[in-house]
């Protein structure tokens, strides 16, 4: 135990220093936004301790304003400067943003979806799942409807979404879907829901084969790169002289894309392929001089083939600075059907110069929750699987280190100052809390399905007590839990049966049972499309020394077992 601590604290302040882990704060004092009259609370000495809930769109859009001056720069927020003529009260540059997001606090609050202490509640969008279960109209339902499920990613944090789709399997609703939309991770996930390689093979690729990578798939000594300083780290010579333009990312994506999803746990391609007819992938990902999120999809020839389809999946999951270089399409001509959609295979060509060609990098930029392209479309229902829990805050500052590598990857590697100056003001952050926030109150929808005056949200998140998984997280147990807990809520969230909810907990430790972290992924190869939980099953009944506690009904739906869906 003692030999593990220092690697874990290693890893602790990596993580705090990129932003993803924070650091524990004390509790602060939370002043709602709706209070923002008492001036008392907004002067500039007064932030200390305190944060600010927004909880409408229009509040945050208010607060990134700053119309009360609260975060200005140089004394801005004097009235008399501004009188004064001294400071421009429309320039942007004299907000002070770092202050601006330590002091927000947005948060999801969707658990009234599914809760037993409101069992007469039930989401619109659920009611039309749950008859296109029963009428058996499957995917192309003739009821005049579009029903898009939404995929969040956030890199590990995925495992939370693969295990909310292993539910969705499960209670037979897969087919009630039109059109799957991911951004980032999310259109992993998406891929194999499409497929049906559930319930174990496609969350395996978390909990097995990630959790195993090492350093193949994530290098934190190529940090120090990140930011330009690959040259004080004797580990990184050689790679600063191989590769003087960008060197190996932190966060190999050809692990996950190429080895992973190509070669250990393949996609059933065939299937996909042929399924692109009837329940199409979407992948969301960013247009970095375009300035706006694109859809890359068969439909438009983004992609033909699975390697075209990595490269689309590359796009979307590109972290910047830490992922490697941009990815490059070329961008549809404005006759094109489907505006926003790229008409061209991606090419991931790493050092193109290209000026035709349009760099793409993660969805997170523009459009991490990807639900807005789905209704851009025609979607009239949509399931959105979020991956941070409820009641965590979604927004706070980017560290120091996070800043040094974006102002090198936009501004330095790709000359983009227009999105690095976006990203600098969190304006990214920005559009994920504003998509919380429109969330939050879709959650409350209690109109008819069938009213489509305006489209139907429903959202599933993990509740507010639920520990979250970090972004670069490998600890086998960690993700694994994580799968569950998405499962568990999703369940809640979809079972029609009210007397149900509150059970999902039970039903994902029987879906996924303890048993599944027993064997070593590194030592079973799955790469024929069996599940390596099936084959380790196997394995032992013919040793003779199965397991005697484990159900009859162990990975079969809910139908086939005879249980409540």
């Amino acid at each position: 135990m003692t030999e593990k601590q220092p690697r874990t604290r290693k890893r602790a302040r990596f993580l705090q220093m990129l932003g993803i882990k924070k650091r524990p704060k004390e509790q602060k004092k939370i002043i709602n936004h709706e209070d923002e009259d008492n001036e008392n609370v907004y002067k500039p000495d007064s932030w200390n301790g305190h944060s600010v809930k927004v909880t409408t769109e229009q509040g945050l859009d208010e607060y990134f304003d700053d119309v009360r001056h609260r975060f200005r720069k140089n004394n801005a927020s004097s009235d008399s400067a501004i009188d004064n003529g001294d400071i421009d009260e429309d320039n942007e540059d004299n907000i002070d943003y770092l202050t601006l997001l330590s002091t927000l606090c947005v948060e999801g609050d969707t658990q009234i979806i599914g809760s037993p202490n409101h069992p007469q509640r039930v989401h619109p969008v659920l009611r039309l799942l749950h008859e296109r279960r029963r009428s058996s109209s499957g995917v192309q339902a003739k009821d005049g409807y579009k029903v898009a499920l939404s995929i969040e990613g956030g890199g590990m944090r995925g495992c939370v979404s693969a295990g909310m789709v292993a539910a969705i399997h499960y209670l037979g609703l897969e087919d009630a879907f039109d059109v799957v939309y991911g951004s980032s991770a999310g259109s992993v996930i998406g891929s194999y829901f499409i497929t049906k390689q559930l319930p174990w093979y496609g969350p395996e690729i978390y909990y097995d084969s990630l959790s195993k990578a090492g350093v193949e798939f994530i290098d934190t000594r190529r940090l120090t790169r990140a930011v330009g300083l690959g040259l004080l780290d004797p580990r990184l010579l050689k790679d600063v002289i191989v590769r003087p333009k960008i060197g190996k990312p932190v966060l190999n994506l050809a692990y996950l894309l190429k080895k992973t999803a190509q070669e250990e746990k393949p996609l059933d391609w065939e299937t996909f392929k042929k399924r692109q007819s009837v329940q199409p992938l979407k992948i969301v990902a960013s247009a970095l001089n375009k300035e706006k999120s694109i859809i890359l999809d068969m439909e438009n020839g983004s992609f033909e083939t699975m390697s075209e389809l990595g490269n689309c999946m590359h796009a979307s999951c590109l972290l910047p600075g830490i992922a490697g270089p941009v990815v490059r399409t070329k961008m549809p001509s404005q006759q094109h059907k489907t505006e926003g959609s790229s008409g061209v295979p991606v090419t991931d060509e790493a050092n193109d110069d290209d000026t035709n060609l349009e760099p793409l990098a993660d969805a997170l930029i523009y459009e991490p929750l990807p639900y807005p392209s789905a209704l851009k479309e025609g979607a009239t229902h949509v399931v959105v699987l979020r991956t941070r829990p409820d009641g965590v805050d979604v927004t706070g500052k980017m560290s120091v280190f996070q800043r040094l590598i974006m102002k090198r990857f936009f501004l330095r590697k790709n000359n983009l100052p227009n999105i690095y100056r976006r990203m600098r003001r969190g304006l990214h952050k920005k559009v994920y809390a504003k998509s919380v926030l429109f969330l939050n109150e879709a959650a409350h929808d209690e109109r008819e399905y069938s009213d489509v005056s305006k489209p139907h949200l429903m959202t599933i998140a993990v509740g507010p007590d639920s520990p979250e998984v970090t972004t670069l997280e490998t600890r086998r147990e960690e993700i694994f839990e994580g799968v569950r807990r998405g499962f568990a809520r999703a369940y809640d969230a979809l079972v029609e049966d009210p007397a149900e909810r509150g059970r999902g907990v039970v039903v994902a430790n029987q879906y996924f049972p303890d048993q599944i972290l027993d064997y070593d992924p590194s030592k079973i190869d799955s790469s024929s499309g069996t599940s390596a939980f099936d084959i380790f099953l196997k394995d032992l009944e013919e040793k003779g020394a199965g397991y005697d506690n484990l159900p009859d009904t162990l990975g079969k739906t809910a139908a086939q077992a005879g249980a409540p869906r």
